[in-house]
């Protein structure tokens, strides 16, 4: 049989197996990939169906069916790795993804096999494929070698016709998409004779790093055009909404920095630089934490003592927002937005080339001070390296490999407590570390500690009472220290999680159930805070860098979105947003608003119950955030935040 019509045979079966495995495996997160692909369906099996005849067409032409056995062999294992990063770890894959899982660091690390650690039988499906694949290839290697004379005879009779054919269909398939997105077809297509209903939106992004250099192509070029939007007046009037007032009466220009302002000029509540400890609490849920403040303070006791005040001998207290919202998810979208003060995109991968743009994270800002940070986690795996490297130079650290299932949070505790140890008491620091006993699927803590409940919530409840049991410690080495007076500690989440059945009525995936988060800023100093102050209004992880510009006494231009919330307060009518999925998330105080950025419906939400908006007020803020979005993109694609 002709090797070059076999080998693509077997190729289109295996990438049919793995397109049925992608969209029907059950997802930890319980969320549908077909939702989450929705409109791009089409497009992935155009594109992986001609990707493999384009591919096999050009070994044909080459008379080289060793090298396509090969290549199809690597081009699979790839993909079946990218498959399974995406469906358990739902990062948004860029092309920063080969330093990201195949960094060196992650193969002799954990994370490695977290990420093959969602569903087992999933799991054991893909590594057969991944092994079907390899030993496919080899096959073909050794068999074509004993048989070389009698192939080759076969090969040589043959003509390009086959080749043709195959390259023919395979770029039919690979420019289906392009054309049907180009001539701008949209909404839901039937298809004749089979009668099939097919979502045509063609929504292009990077999904997936085996994307043909053909779509490649085509996404930079339309992204590039379509993110290129001329900042006119009334856009920077739709990104004004959701920027203090006193920001545009400061900005440098309009037209070409609308997110960069002069130093502010307020009154800070601060009379003196801080310390500071940071806390990214991981998975910390604002909706779940502030039962707290109804009684229910089993569920992190030690952050409750320091919250109440009873932690402290005299005076003391601190900050806490009901209604504080993340800037984005995954745990990088948190990050980004905490630490630049903007919301990430979905369109752009800052992080990626984060060292050499025009943003200052705000620990940038603190040049008085002695930095050092401490992490559980690789952050190769979870995108944040770039913003490591730069914020804390070589002062950044990572804790032990965990010997104790579940200890982790433990032993980044140890390590924090030896980086404290070796911080000044004379000058002023920042100090910051993350948890992750939280992190879906809230299994983070040891056998001994809790048991591992079938049910999401408890056991996420006992993932955060053994991080808080570590926090406690914190709480004690810092209450024995000299400058703890002059200590604040601010405490909030990366991003929310889904857990229960409340998380998931929302009208787009990782939406709502991904923003409300715990935030909190504590200090013993009687001068800052008197008493546990319960704030209704909203506040975000964009006023995070305001705010700390105000406990270290930093006054410098920047292009931060939010307020310093020991002094100001965000009207009620004004909400945080973030973006996610193509989709936005409006937070206002008393309910909230989400819905496509290409798409008309809003929705609603009241006691986390969504239905469709149509009011005036509703479609005021959808227009508003759109424009605002436009801006965000062309900012990020020409780098020019900040001159």
């Amino acid at each position: 049989m002709n090797p070059f019509l076999l080998i693509p045979s077997v190729a289109l079966v295996l990438q049919s197996i793995m397109l049925v495995l992608f969209y029907s495996l059950p997802d930890p997160l319980g969320l549908s990939l077909t939702e989450m692909f929705s409109g791009k369906t089409i497009w992935q099996i155009s594109m992986a169906f001609g990707a493999i005849l384009v591919i096999s067409s050009i070994f044909a032409f080459l008379k080289k069916p060793r090298l396509l056995a090969i290549f199809l062999a690597f081009y699979f294992l790839v993909a079946v790795v990218d498959y399974e990063v995406f469906r358990f770890s739902h990062q948004r894959l860029s092309y920063s993804f080969l330093r990201t899982y195949f960094h060196i660091s992650n193969i002799t690390d954990s994370t490695t096999i977290s990420t093959l650690g969602g569903d087992l039988k999933g799991t054991l499906l893909w590594l057969f494929l991944m092994l079907l694949s390899v030993g496919g290839a080899i096959t073909f290697v050794v068999y074509y070698t004993k048989k070389k004379t009698k192939l080759a005879q076969t090969l040589k009779k043959s003509s390009l016709k086959l080749p043709i054919v195959l390259g023919s269909v395979g770029l039919i398939l690979s420019v289906i998409p392009l054309v049907l997105f180009l001539t701008g077809t949209r909404g839901i297509k039937t298809i004749p004779i089979i009668n099939v209903p097919v979502d045509m939106r063609f929504t292009l992004g990077k999904h997936t790093l085996t994307s043909p250099v053909l779509h490649i192509a085509a996404v930079e070029t339309f992204e590039f055009i379509r993110d290129n939007h001329k900042i006119t007046d009334e856009l920077v009037d739709d990104l004004d909404a959701f920027l203090p007032s006193h920001f545009g009466s400061s900005r440098v220009d309009a037209k070409r920095y609308p997110l960069y302002r002069n130093a502010p000029t307020h009154e800070y509540k601060a009379k003196q630089p801080y310390n500071i400890i940071f806390v990214f609490g991981e998975s910390y849920k604002g909706r779940i934490f502030n039962q707290m403040l109804e009684g229910d303070t089993t569920l992190a006791p030690n952050l409750w003592k320091l919250a109440s005040g009873a932690f402290f001998t005299e005076g003391g207290g601190g900050l806490w927002f009901k209604n504080a919202f993340s800037g984005g998810y995954p745990t990088v979208r948190g990050i980004m937005a905490t630490y630049l003060g903007f919301p990430s995109h979905p369109n752009r991968d800052v992080p990626s080339f984060y060292a050499s743009n025009h943003f200052t994270g705000f620990p940038e800002y603190l040049t008085h001070y002695v930095k050092s940070y401490m992490t559980v986690s690789n952050p190769v795996f979870d995108h944040t390296l770039p913003f490591v490297e730069k914020f804390y130079g070589k002062n950044w650290y990572q804790s032990e490999m965990e010997k104790i299932r579940g200890s982790s949070d433990s032993l980044g505790m140890d390590l924090t407590l030896k980086l404290l140890d070796d911080l000044p008491t004379d000058k002023t620091w920042f100090l910051a570390y993350n948890t992750i006993a939280s992190h879906i699927p809230f299994r983070g803590y040891p056998d001994d500690f809790a048991s591992k409940s079938e049910d999401a919530m408890e056991r996420y409840r006992n993932a955060v009472l053994y991080t808080d049991k570590h926090f406690g410690r914190l709480l004690t080495a810092l209450a024995a220290r000299d400058d703890f007076k002059r200590t604040v500690i601010i405490a909030l989440g990366d991003h929310d999680t889904p857990v229960d059945s409340i998380d998931y009525k929302v009208p787009q995936p990782l939406g709502v159930s991904s923003s409300q988060i715990f935030m909190g800023f504590f200090s013993a100093d009687s001068n800052l805070f008197q008493g546990l102050e319960i704030r209704e209004d909203v506040a975000s992880q964009m006023d995070i860098g305001p705010t700390v510009f105000d406990l270290a006494q930093v006054r410098a231009s920047n292009h931060f979105w939010g307020y310093d919330l020991l002094v100001e307060k965000r009207p009620a009518e004004q909400p945080a947003v973030f973006f996610s999925q193509n989709a936005y998330y409006l937070g206002f105080r008393d309910f909230v608003l989400t819905g496509g950025l290409t798409t008309e419906d809003v929705y609603k939400g009241v006691n986390d119950h969504f239905t469709l908006a149509e009011d005036s007020l509703s479609l005021f803020w959808k227009k508003k955030v759109v424009g605002a979005s436009k801006v965000l993109r062309s900012l990020l694609r020409n780098d020019n935040m900040q001159p």
